[in-house]
């Protein structure tokens, strides 16, 4: 019977910290300031200017260098 007391309250904590968590996100809003997304901007525009190019899963796959002494070549 006590582990099934042990269940239960570890079951309710979960519950009341995930209603927390929830409750939490909502009521909360992050927003960047204007001085943070024009320096944002200017990040990605210097970016742009010296060709750089964000790269996908399989750009990231195919030039993976985990690939023992075959990534030397």
């Amino acid at each position: 019977m006590t582990g099934l007391y042990i269940f239960i309250a570890l079951i309710a904590v979960a519950l009341i910290g995930w209603g927390v968590a929830e409750l939490k996100s909502r009521t909360i809003t992050f927003k960047h300031s204007e001085a943070e997304k024009e320096e944002a901007e200017l990040i990605h525009k210097e970016q742009e200017e010296r060709g750089f190019k964000e790269q996908d899963l399989k750009d990231l796959l195919a030039h993976n260098s985990t690939k023992g002494y075959n990534a030397v070549d």
